[in-house]
Order: structure tokens, then C-alpha cells, then sequence
């Protein structure tokens, strides 16, 4: 038979050892006359009584654990094993209904503080780094698909269902009469000019102005015979050069934006203010003509056709901005996360009424689910206990209660020893 595989079981091995070895000692000097007074028979009981002790709660012991090969008596040795189903089965009832019942969860988590808890483990700074990363990883995962056709479409019906609904006119014709009596826009001008010159004197510019002056020149030729006779004449003789007509134009216009570009007195640039502003009030007062230019300007960009290629690209340019800042750690974006996680929890830890209502849900919301589906608890002992076999289940017990299973054994022997000796003493007495 296996022996018992624990650190203390020496305790009841050597126990029984000496209550068979004081037997036969004492046995054998009664027998050869060495003791003669009858006393010693007190002490011969003791040790045949601390011997019997002993062996049963060896039997006892290890018959919960192994089989034991003595006819008829084995079918009720190796107990554990036999009686697995029900063992199982109680161990499940005993951490479901008793130890981790509905009930006693509850009573244990009532008390805690588990926002408080929750806030002192997110403060420490690699806790904090994980806080960020997750972040990031659900930022990452949120923009993944948001230039796809369906977030486009959404966006695009959205977009044209508030053009529709709101009422832009009195809001921008304050925010246009406030910015040209404050003269905000005076770098807008200047850029706007500036950005003019250069376009102007650009080549592609250049080439559209030329075709425009040749179209109108054959146009005008087509007009009557005389002015086709007098236009071609004047081509021939190189009175008309379309070439310098579209130097001319361009520098005209040149002039012009550079003397308007800087100067905000500019006749030109007053008048454009003068009418804007007129505009502008006309907007505020609810002129009918004011308010259909803006309206048929929210028109033109509910049915305009490249909007939903206009917001895709909007899209895309915003995924990879995104993209690109959470690969840098330090990037405005990660920053934020740092600053507003660590925002956050300062907030909420001075903040002891929020603790207690998160505290308060949070302990509903376990309860709820404890509730729900407390009888997984039991599943997952009753599967944890399938999976081990006899030797393994045997095992695991033994080394749990094993040791303290040892000293049943030595209380055997003592306490049958000493019931042994008080019968014999008792005996020698009155009898």
C-alpha cells in the first residue's frame, strides 16, 4: 500500500512504532520473569491499548485515501475515491450556499471601498501607463473604419439634416457685423489678396487668360463681316498680340491687389466692407434677400454632389492624424490622456459623494450579476474538480489535511494507551 506522502507523517508512524515496541518489550520481560510485580500489567495495558489505538486510526486514516487489500473490509477502505461523486457534489453545495453564497457576498462587499480602492491602484504610475495604453488601443480601434463608406453616409445625412433644420442667418450676420466693426478680418483680407497675386501671376493662370482673350477676339470677329475683316487685318499686321493684351490684364490686376493688399482704407477694400456690412445687418434684421442668399447657400451644400467625397477625405485626413500622434508617446493626443487620467482621479478622489454613488452602483451592479449567474460558481468547482483524476483528487486532499490527519494517530495511541492503563489500574484495585 502507498504511504501517506506529507511532512508529519512520521508523527503517527512513529507513535504506533513505539506503542508495538513497549508492548513487546514489556511482554517478553513479564514473560521471562524479569518483571514480577503485578503493577507491570498496568503498564502491558497501556501499551496494548495505545497499540490498538494506533492501528485503527492508521486503518481509519488511510482507508480514506487508498484501498486496502483485506477481504471483504477493502469495499470500505480508499473512501475518497468511492464517494467522488458525492464529495464533488458537497464541496459544490459547501462554496455555492455556504462560503460564497449570494448572501455572503453581498455582506462582504457592503463595506468596501471599492472606488477609493480602485483609485490608489490607477494613481500608481504603471498603472497609469496601462490606463493610457488602453486608451490608445480603443482610440486606435474606434478610428480604424471611420473613413468607410457607411460613417460617410452617415455623416452626409446628418450633415445635410442640420443644414436643413438650423437658421445660420442671424448668427453669422452678428458674427460677420462684429468681426468687420472690430476689424478681424483684416489678415483675412490680407491673405486672401496675397493669395490672390499669386494666383494671378501663375502660369496655369496665365494660359486660361490667353484662351479666354482668343475665344473673345474670334467671338467678336464672327459678330459681322466688317469687324472679322478688321480684327484679321489688324492679327496680320500684329496690332492686336493677345500675348501682351493677357500681360496687360495680368499686371493691371497685379497692381490692383497690391495696392488694396496692406491698406485697409482701399476704396475697393471699404466698399466690399460697406456692402458685407449691410449684408450683415440686412441678416440680423431678417431681410427676405439677405436670408435666401445664405439659404440657398445651405441648399447648394445639401445637394452638392462631391460633399460625401468632400467628408471622406476629411475622414481620412483625420485617421491619419490620429494614427500618426498615438505612435508618438508624446504626442498632443497622449498628453491629453495622461493629463485628463490624471485630472480624473484627482477629481474623483476629493470628490467622497461621487465615491459613494459609483461605490453604490457598482456594489448593485455585482449584486445583480452574483444574482444572475451565481450558478457558475458552482460549474467552475464542479469542472475544476472534473478535470483531476482519482490519483490527482487523492493527492490534492492529502496535501491539504494530510499532516493534520497525522495527529489523529498519535491521539489514538496516547488516548488508547492511557484508557488501557486507568482500566488495568482500576482493575488491579478493586478486583
Amino acid at each position: 500500500m502507498k504511504n501517506m506522502n506529507n511532512n508529519k507523517n512520521y508523527i503517527g508512524r512513529n507513535s504506533l512504532i513505539i506503542s508495538i515496541t513497549g508492548l513487546i518489550v514489556v511482554q517478553l520481560l513479564l514473560y521471562v520473569g524479569f518483571l514480577k510485580n503485578e503493577y507491570w500489567q498496568i503498564l502491558l495495558s497501556g501499551f496494548e491499548a495505545a497499540t490498538i489505538g494506533g492501528f485503527a486510526d492508521w486503518f481509519a486514516v488511510s482507508a480514506l485515501f487508498y484501498e486496502i487489500p483485506i477481504p471483504i473490509i477493502k469495499k470500505h477502505t480508499n473512501i475518497i475515491v468511492r464517494s467522488r461523486a458525492k464529495l464533488s457534489e458537497g464541496i459544490v453545495d459547501l462554496v455555492t450556499n455556504k462560503w460564497l453564497s449570494p448572501e455572503v457576498i453581498k455582506e462582504k462587499i457592503s463595506d468596501v471601498p471599492i472606488t477609493e480602492n480602485v483609485i490608489k491602484i490607477l494613481n500608481e504610475p504603471e498603472n497609469n501607463a496601462l490606463m493610457t495604453r488602453f486608451l490608445r488601443e480603443i482610440t486606435t480601434r474606434l478610428t480604424v473604419n471611420i473613413d468607410s463608406a457607411e460613417v460617410v453616409q452617415m455623416l452626409q445625412a446628418i450633415l445635410k439634416e442640420q443644414l436643413k433644420s438650423v437658421d445660420l442667418s442671424k448668427p453669422l450676420g452678428n458674427w460677420l457685423k462684429k468681426s468687420i466693426e472690430n476689424d478681424d478680418h483684416s489678415e483675412l483680407w490680407d491673405m486672401l489678396l496675397n493669395a490672390a497675386k499669386k494666383t494671378i501671376n501663375d502660369s496655369a493662370t496665365r494660359n486660361t487668360l490667353l484662351t479666354l482673350v482668343e475665344k473673345q477676339i474670334e467671338a467678336y470677329k464672327d459678330e459681322d463681316f466688317l469687324k472679322g475683316l478688321f480684327i484679321g487685318a489688324a492679327g496680320k499686321v500684329g496690332v492686336i498680340d493677345t500675348e501682351l493684351i493677357v500681360d496687360k490684364i495680368i499686371n493691371s490686376i497685379t497692381d490692383f491687389v497690391v495696392e488694396a493688399e496692406g491698406a485697409p482704407t482701399h476704396p475697393f477694400r471699404e466698399k466690399f466692407d460697406n456692402n458685407l456690412l449691410a449684408f450683415s445687418v440686412g441678416l440680423i434684421q431678417g431681410d427676405p434677400e439677405c436670408i435666401k442668399v445664405i439659404h440657398d447657400l445651405q441648399e447648394g451644400l445639401v445637394n452638392n454632389a462631391d460633399s460625401e467625397s468632400l467628408i471622406q477625405k476629411l475622414l481620412v485626413n483625420f485617421k491619419v492624424s490620429i494614427e500618426n500622434q498615438l505612435r508618438d508617446t508624446n504626442s498632443p493626443i497622449i498628453n491629453f490622456f495622461k493629463e485628463n487620467i490624471h485630472n480624473l482621479l484627482e477629481e474623483l478622489d476629493a470628490d467622497k459623494t461621487a465615491q459613494k454613488k459609483i461605490d453604490r452602483w457598482v456594489k448593485i451592479t455585482i449584486s445583480e450579476l452574483v444574482g444572475k449567474y451565481h450558478p457558475e460558481i458552482g460549474e467552475m468547482v464542479r469542472f475544476s474538480l472534473s478535470k483531476l483524476n482519482d490519483v490527482e483528487l487523492v493527492g490534492q486532499i492529502e496535501e491539504k489535511v494530510g499532516n493534520d490527519l497525522q495527529f489523529i494517530r498519535l491521539n489514538g495511541a496516547l488516548v488508547g494507551g492511557f484508557v488501557g492503563v486507568i482500566i488495568a489500574a482500576m482493575r488491579i484495585i478493586f478486583l
